[in-house]
């Protein structure tokens, strides 16, 4: 993995096994992010914290983060010092996006607004520092994504990221951010990220069949024969489409 210019490579944006539908420890994980070049990455599972401090695995620093499920779509909480109570403020199994900033921050995390436009027609209106402008993912359901977010953060003025979304340790580094900082201690990447010292880099799309994996894997947690079905036919469905539409 080549940097375009100097600074640390981290992916902001990866699940372990702990998300319903990851299907990798985070040794796994960090074994590849070290194979790609990357220095860290930000485990950021769903609605959960994998960790509660920094860890290292080798030469690549295993981040704190979440990934929080809003009323307004999904929130990264990046760089935590200490993990939100999600649970607390869920109403109907969501939070509304200006608690979950809020409680973010307090948390010492650095707020992400993930994937906006996983739906071309979103309309995203979220009080958060910065922007997923490359997410290795989310061209599946709209391939103009990545382009529309960007176009967000120029108008918003607000700093743009990369991460992979990765839920297994495959898709590791397909996307990052390169952040101008002098180490990786949270606040030396909190201040880079917040005073835009940063940039997003998508390596490549992810295959479309590791979103059918990871789905496949939420299905299985069900342990209902229906949707274990309906997830074997999707993994089917996105190899098809791996194959047919490059």
């Amino acid at each position: 993995m080549e940097k375009t210019r100097s600074g640390l490579s981290i992916d902001l944006h990866v699940h372990t096994k702990l998300s319903s539908d990851g299907r990798s420890t985070k040794e796994a994980l960090a074994k590849t992010a070290s194979l790609r070049g990357l220095d860290a990455i930000v485990i950021t599972d769903h609605d959960a914290c994998a960790l509660e401090t920094p860890e290292r695995i080798g030469n690549v620093w295993l981040l704190p983060g979440c990934e929080w499920s809003t009323d307004a779509g999904h929130i990264l909480g990046l760089f935590l010092d200490k993990p939100p109570d999600i649970s607390a403020l869920r109403v109907d199994g969501l939070t509304r996006v200006s608690e979950a900033v809020a409680v973010l921050r307090e948390c010492g995390a650095v707020t992400v607004l993930a994937h906006p436009f996983i739906r071309k027609d979103s309309q995203p209106k979220t009080p958060v520092d910065c922007i997923e402008c490359a997410n290795a993912r989310v061209f599946f359901k709209n391939p103009d994504a990545n382009t529309q977010a960007s176009m967000l953060a120029e108008t918003l003025g607000l700093p743009q990221t990369g991460g992979s979304d990765a839920h297994s340790a495959g898709e590791v580094g397909n996307a990052y951010t390169v952040i101008d900082a002098p180490d990786c201690s949270l606040p030396a990447l909190r201040d880079a990220l917040l005073n835009g010292r940063c940039y997003p880099v998508l390596a490549k799309n992810t295959p479309r069949r590791y979103k059918g994996f990871s789905q496949f894997r939420h299905a299985l947690s069900t342990r209902k024969p229906r949707r274990i079905f309906k997830g074997i036919v999707y993994i089917i469905y996105c190899l098809l489409l791996d194959i047919f539409k490059r």
